[in-house]
C-alpha cells in the first residue's frame, strides 16, 4: 500500500481516468524552433514515465500574428506543428498520462520584433508595453477574432489526441490582463466590476466548447493574488471561480503577475517562499465552487506536502514543475516507497531564470537543473545510456555534490566504485544550510543524494579517508576522478589575520558564535545568504561589497527575491562600490565611491570573497594513475549545477 493514499488515487473527469492527483505545471522544452523537438518529446516522455497522472506542455500562442514573446514558442494556429505535436502526445500517452497543453496570448506583453506587418500589440487598454511599443486597446472584433483563434488551438490540440487544454488566465497575459485593474483600465462592458472584466475570458472558454464539444478537459489557470496593490486579490479570485464553475472542469490556482518581477518570487517560488504557498486561496476556491475540480501549484516540491494538501482537503489535485525537472521519477519513488531517494529540488530558479527574457541577455533555449545534469540531454540520455563496454575501478576522492554524482553514475554503468571521504559524513560541505532557516530544500536535497549513494549496488564509501599515495596504491584504480572541493579565498587586506577576522565558512566548519555587530566582507551570494541568517538570528550586519551591486552572479529570480530581502531587513546595512582598506580590532576600514573613508564597527569581521578549487594533490596523483578526471570545484569554483554536471559527465565517460 502506498505512504500516499490521497496523492495516488485516481479520478475521471468526462469519461478520462487521470491514474494519480499530480499534474506537472506547464513547461516549455528545450529547442531553437517553434515545434516540439525530439528533446522536447523525450522531455515530457520522461514525465509520464515517472508515474504523473497529467503531463503540461508549456505555452503554445494561439495566434501567431499578434502575439509572440519567445522567439522559439510554438503555437497552434497552423497546422504544421501537427506532426511534431502528435508525435510528443504520443510520447505521453504510451506512459499512461494524460496529456494537456497550455494555450496563451501575451496581449501587451507581445514582442514586438515578432508582430506581423499590418497587426498590432493587442491588450485591454492602450499603453506603452514593457519593450517600448504602442499597444492597442481591443475591440469587439479583435475580441471575437483572438476567442476563434483559441478555439481552433484547442481544437488543433483535440485533434492531435490532446486530452486537456489549460487555458492560461494567469501571471499577467492577456486574458489576465482583462481580469486586472493593473492592465484594465476599460469603463465600457469588459472593463470595472469582476463580471464584466471575466467577460471576455469566458467567451474564450465558451468558444472552445462550442469548437471541441464534450469531450475535451478544459482547466483554468489563474492568478489567485497578484500580490500588488491593485491587482488581482484573493476575494476577487473566489468571486472568479464562482463565474468559473461548471465552465471549466478544473480551476488551476497559481498566483502573482509578470506586471512587474517583483512578484515572480511568487509565480516561481524562492527558497524565501513558503512551500506550498498558494494552498490557501485553493481551498477557499474549493469551499465555493460545486462542479468544478481545483489544482494548486506553488512550491510542492514534496510528495508530504503534496499528501497533506490533498487530505486537509486544499485542492484535488496538486500541480508540480521544477519537482519533475529535478527528478521526473518523483512520482514513482514516493509510490513505491522510496521517497526517501528523491533528488529534491532546491528552488534555485536556475532552469527558469535562464530564460527570463528580457530580463536576462539571452534565452538559452535549453533547460539546465542545478540537481539534475541530465536534463536538456533527454534524447542522448534515454537512448544512448548504457552499461560500460569495459567496467573498470574507480575511486572518488571527494564526498561532495560532484563527488557523490561522479560515483552514483560510474555505478549505475556497471563500473566498480570507490567513494572516499576525508570527514565523517557525506556532503560535509552542505551542512551549512542546517543552521539556515530558508535552506530546507538545499537539506532535504543532501539527504537525497546521500539516500542514493547508500542505496546504489557496486558503490563502495569509506569516511574518514583522504585519498593519499597509500590510498592509491591499495585500491589500485583504473581511473581516479578529483572532487577534493575548494578553499577559501582570503584577500590581501591589513589585518585579515586578526582574531576577530574569519572566513564565512568557520560559521558551520567550526562552530564559529559571532559577535552581535559583523562586517560582512564580500557581498556575494554567499555573503548575501548568510547575511540574511545572521540576521535574523539578531545580529546587525554590514555588506562591503567592491562591485556596484550585490551576488551579480546570483540566477536572477533567486537575485531579486534576495535583494528584496535584504532592503527590507532592518538589520542589514549594504555598502556596494566600496574598498575595504584594513581591518582592526575595533572595525573595518572603508572607502566609499567619493573617496570618503568612514570606520565600521565590528565584533567579528567575516570574509566571503570566494573560494578557490583545492587541486594542490593533482600534480602528485596524475603518475600514479591511468587515467585522473577533475570535477567540481576541484576544477573550478563554481555552484552545485556545476558540480553535479561536471560529476556526471565524468561518471557516464570515464
Amino acid at each position: 500500500m502506498t505512504p500516499y493514499p490521497n496523492l495516488f488515487s485516481p479520478v475521471t473527469i468526462r469519461g478520462k481516468r487521470i491514474r494519480n492527483r499530480i499534474e506537472s505545471s506547464p513547461m516549455g522544452h528545450s529547442g531553437s524552433i517553434p515545434l516540439y523537438t525530439r528533446e522536447a518529446q523525450e522531455l515530457y516522455r520522461g514525465f509520464a514515465k515517472g508515474g504523473a497522472g497529467i503531463v503540461t506542455l508549456g505555452e503554445a500562442g494561439v495566434d501567431s500574428y499578434t502575439d509572440d514573446c519567445h522567439p522559439s514558442m510554438p503555437h497552434l494556429d497552423n497546422p504544421d506543428i501537427l506532426p511534431s505535436l502528435t508525435q510528443t502526445v504520443d510520447a505521453v500517452h504510451m506512459w499512461g498520462a494524460l496529456a494537456s497543453v497550455e494555450l496563451n496570448h501575451s496581449g501587451n506583453r507581445s514582442n514586438p520584433k515578432f508582430v506581423a506587418p499590418g497587426y498590432h500589440i493587442m491588450g485591454p487598454s492602450a499603453m506603452t508595453n514593457l519593450y517600448g511599443a504602442p499597444v492597442v486597446e481591443m475591440d469587439e472584433a479583435m475580441m471575437d477574432r483572438i476567442a476563434d483563434k483559441f478555439a481552433y488551438a484547442a481544437y488543433l490540440a483535440q485533434f492531435a489526441g490532446m486530452d486537456i487544454v489549460n487555458i492560461h488566465g494567469g501571471h499577467g497575459w492577456l486574458l489576465g490582463q482583462f481580469l486586472s485593474d493593473l492592465d484594465n483600465h476599460r469603463t465600457d462592458e469588459y472593463g470595472g466590476c469582476l463580471e464584466n472584466k471575466a467577460r471576455f475570458p469566458l467567451m474564450v472558454i465558451d468558444r472552445i466548447r462550442q469548437k471541441c464539444g464534450k469531450d475535451l478537459i478544459i482547466e483554468f489557470r489563474l492568478s489567485g493574488d497578484e500580490t500588488l496593490e491593485g491587482g488581482i486579490t484573493p476575494e476577487e479570485t473566489v468571486e472568479l471561480a464562482k463565474l468559473l464553475d461548471g465552465k471549466v472542469d478544473i480551476i488551476h490556482v497559481s498566483a502573482a503577475t509578470f506586471h512587474t518581477t517583483d512578484t515572480v518570487c511568487r509565480m516561481l517560488p524562492t527558497v524565501f517562499t513558503p512551500r506550498g504557498c498558494n494552498t490557501d486561496i485553493a481551498a477557499r476556491i474549493k469551499a465555493v465552487v460545486k462542479h468544478s475540480l481545483v489544482s494548486v501549484v506553488g512550491g510542492l516540491n514534496d510528495p508530504d506536502i503534496m499528501e497533506q494538501t490533498l487530505a486537509q482537503g486544499k485542492a484535488d489535485l496538486v500541480v508540480a514543475g521544477r519537482a519533475f525537472l529535478a527528478d521526473p521519477d518523483f512520482p514513482q519513488k514516493a509510490k513505491s516507497g522510496q521517497a526517501d531517494q528523491i533528488i529534491h529540488c532546491i528552488r534555485c530558479t536556475s532552469c527558469m531564470s535562464a530564460g527570463f527574457i528580457p530580463h536576462v541577455p539571452f534565452a538559452s533555449g535549453v533547460l539546465r537543473c542545478s540537481v539534475n545534469p541530465t536534463l536538456g540531454r533527454e534524447f542522448e540520455t534515454s537512448h544512448r545510456e548504457g552499461a560500460a563496454p569495459s567496467p573498470k575501478k574507480v575511486l572518488v576522492a571527494g564526498g561532495g555534490p560532484a563527488g557523490m554524482e561522479a560515483a552514483l553514475t560510474a555505478a549505475r554503468r556497471g563500473h566498480q566504485v570507490v567513494l572516499c571521504e576525508k570527514s565523517d559524513h557525506l556532503g560535509a560541505n552542505l551542512y551549512y544550510a542546517d543552521a539556515i532557516s530558508f535552506k530546507d530544500d538545499l537539506v532535504a536535497f543532501r539527504r537525497s543524494l546521500i539516500a542514493n549513494v547508500e542505496h546504489q549496488q557496486g558503490l563502495r564509501v569509506r569516511l574518514n579517508t583522504p585519498v593519499t599515495r597509500d590510498v592509491i596504491a591499495q585500491e589500485k584504480p583504473d581511473a581516479l576522478i578529483a572532487a577534493c572541493g575548494a578553499v577559501p579565498v582570503i584577500p590581501p587586506i591589513p589585518g585579515v589575520e586578526g582574531p576577530n577576522v574569519h572566513h564565512v565558512t568557520d560559521l558551520f566548519q567550526k562552530g564559529l558564535r559571532p559577535g552581535r555587530r559583523i562586517v560582512m566582507i564580500g557581498g556575494g551570494q554567499a555573503g548575501c545568504e548568510e547575511a540574511l541568517a545572521l540576521a535574523d538570528e539578531g545580529h546587525t550586519v554590514t555588506i562591503v561589497e567592491m562591485q556596484p551591486e550585490l551576488a551579480h552572479e546570483a540566477y536572477f529570480i533567486h537575485w531579486k527575491h534576495m535583494l528584496r530581502k535584504i532592503a527590507e531587513h532592518p538589520g542589514i546595512a549594504v555598502l556596494c562600490s566600496t574598498q575595504v582598506k584594513e581591518i582592526g580590532p575595533e572595525g573595518v576600514t572603508v572607502t566609499s565611491p567619493d573617496g570618503t573613508g568612514q570606520v565600521l564597527p565590528a565584533d567579528t569581521v567575516l570574509i566571503a570573497a570566494g573560494m578557490k578549487g583545492n587541486d594542490a594533490m593533482l600534480a602528485e596523483w596524475e603518475a600514479l594513475v591511468p587515467e585522473l578526471r577533475v570535477i567540481g570545484d576541484c576544477a573550478h569554483a563554481a555552484r552545485i549545477m556545476e558540480a553535479m554536471r561536471t560529476g556526471y559527465c565524468a561518471g557516464y565517460t570515464v
